[in-house]
């Protein structure tokens, strides 16, 4: 067994959840530009699934990859928290393991944490920009505001540049105007029903806290009849591509979660450190105008793409028609399983290279096969040293770790490695990942299923041999005193099992042999010898003379003396 060399680094933790809602793929890009930036590995410890949602076997198993964190070789962690997709008992474990690690915890965009540091997204200066264009350019007058949850710190803090903007503008608002909801759809469906029933006084403008509910709310007014924005204007806040999917295009603004990312990963590495280290800019954050807020003239690309989001057409027209899962089907073995799997792997964009580590005895994990960079082929390492997915290289590497499972059947994890440093797994790689963990069930319950036939047939074999020998030491002297324990110990099983498994091997119970023996070495006495009836009965194991002659004649027919006349 080869020992990996000690990493030469600082090794930062990115924990976070299923990098699929676009905020927190934003958050996690601009961690990754600043960790390259600062000449830090990462390990990016991305579970593949969205715990409040999938079943109860395969979140737990899912989970199983926080564990990492309580390995000694992180230097730090990033914590991004997502409370829709982690729900409130993962994220209970998660920051249980952090304080239990010991490490300095840098939480993103959260409210001051009671524990760990935070760097949280000043909304103010955003938010207020939204709420002016309402108020300078289309000179409404009567707006309202629906924000999130009153205890997250970004709901309160939209909410307090709407109030500043009505009230520097001289414009009235009382706490009628604003309502507190949750970010979600059912909030906004909720306050559209009181505007429409009249419980609510129809306003000029509504500004919502993100782009969820101003949707929610255009589609709930429009089905009854209120004009967006003739009737009605509204404006969302976040700028997710999703935004302009309804029917008036959303008006929005999209926060730089980028640098939010950058400058939280900063400041923990200066922390961790004592350092500064050269600041990565690369702002995303701008003024996405839709006519959903009055505005005639739309622009008709404002939105600024992800950096290495977007996979080109030919690779993905390729990946479609991918016959990944038909190819795994074919596999012989685990082995001949992965380096197929590998070799579709090849198509995933960008990917510098994916490794899969197996499960071995003792807590260890072995590298099973590799595609592209494997250096680390050959090792085999503690499951608890997060320090041995890395190359030691003299670059930056940052890696996404996730789990290996189906359901709660554990068979490792894979290591995933873009060529550029802000790259994140898409939906192609969870499904890649699906289909070869199907494939790896699939395979092992066969594997599984074979071995478990041939230990049973290797049992019965073995039964079956202690039973023939058995039986041919009773064929060879039935006349002894024969006892049901001395049958158990030369066969070497108990009262019950000794007598069901040996009428299974032979048809006949073993008392029924014993008597079948006994009656053929009297038939031969009776043949060759000129003993008496008394003393062959004696010699075959009977201590009564009458007992003998009832039960030869059960199973011959006849008496011993009209046998031994009849072949004399």
């Amino acid at each position: 067994m080869r020992w990996k060399i000690m990493k030469k680094k600082p090794l930062i933790g990115i924990v976070t959840s299923i990098l699929s809602r676009n905020h927190i793929r934003s958050i996690v890009r601009g961690a990754l530009a600043q960790v390259r930036e600062a000449g830090c590995d990462c390990i990016v410890l991305a579970p593949l699934c969205h715990f409040t949602q999938c079943e109860p076997e395969h979140a737990e198993a899912e989970r199983s990859i926080y564990q990492m964190i309580l390995s000694d070789a992180f230097d730090g962690f990033l914590y991004v928290k997502d409370d829709a997709t982690m729900g409130s008992e993962v994220i209970g474990e998660v920051e249980e393991l952090l304080l239990r690690s010991h490490k300095y915890i840098m939480t993103v965009d959260e409210r001051e944490h009671p524990i760990f540091d935070s760097t949280q997204y000043d909304d103010y200066d955003d938010f207020s920009k939204v709420v002016r264009h309402l108020i300078e350019v289309h000179d409404y007058k009567k707006i309202y505001c629906l924000t999130g949850p009153q205890v997250l710190f970004q709901a309160q803090t939209r909410l307090k540049a709407y109030q500043d903007q009505m009230t520097e503008h001289g414009l009235y608002f009382d706490e009628s105007y604003y309502c507190y909801g949750t970010f979600w759809e059912d909030s906004a469906i909720a306050y559209a029903q009181k505007i429409i029933s009249g419980a609510l006084s129809r306003p000029e403008a509504i500004v919502c806290g993100n782009d969820a509910t101003a949707m929610a709310l255009i589609k709930t007014l429009m089905s009854a009849g209120i004009r967006v924005p003739e009737d009605i204007a509204v404006t969302g806040y976040d700028g997710y591509p999703f935004a302009a999917n309804v029917d008036v295009t959303l008006t929005t603004y999209n926060r730089d979660h980028y640098q939010l990312g950058a400058d939280a990963t900063r400041r923990l590495y200066r922390n961790l450190t004592g350092t500064l280290c050269s600041q990565v800019h690369r702002p995303e954050s701008v003024f996405i105008i839709g006519s959903s807020c009055g505005c005639s003239t739309v622009p008709t690309k404002q939105t600024i793409q992800g950096q290495n989001e977007t996979v080109p057409k030919m690779l993905e027209e390729d990946i479609f028609c991918d016959d990944l899962p038909f190819n795994l089907a074919k596999a012989q073995n685990v082995s001949d399983l992965l380096q197929r799997s590998l070799f579709h792997a090849r198509k995933l964009y960008q990917v510098k290279s994916l490794r899969i580590y197996m499960h071995e005895q003792d807590g260890f994990l072995r590298c099973a096969a590799s595609q592209g960079d494997d250096s680390n082929a050959e090792f085999t390492f503690s499951e608890k040293d997060a320090a041995g997915f890395l190359q030691n290289n003299d670059a930056s590497e940052i890696i996404f770790l996730s789990p290996l499972h189906f359901q709660k059947r554990d068979f490792g994890m894979i290591a995933l490695t873009f060529e550029v440093p802000e790259r994140i797994y898409d939906h192609y790689y969870l499904l890649f990942v699906t289909q070869t963990e199907l494939a790896l069930d699939r395979l092992t319950a066969q594997e599984s299923r074979i071995k478990e036939n041939s230990i049973r047939t290797q049992h019965r074999e073995e039964i079956r041999n202690h039973l023939t020998h058995l039986r041919e030491s009773i064929r060879k002297e039935p006349g002894k005193p024969w006892k049901v324990e001395q049958m158990c110990r030369i066969a070497g099983m108990g009262k019950s099992t000794l007598q069901k498994q040996y009428k299974s091997c032979f048809g006949k119970s073993i008392f029924e042999e014993l008597i079948q023996f006994r009656v053929e070495l009297a038939k031969h006495l009776l043949k060759d010898t000129a003993l008496s009836l008394g003393e062959i009965s004696e010699k075959c194991g009977y201590s009564s003379e009458s007992y003998f002659m009832k039960q030869f004649k059960s199973i011959t027919g006849t008496t011993p003396s009209a046998f031994r006349k009849k072949i004399q």
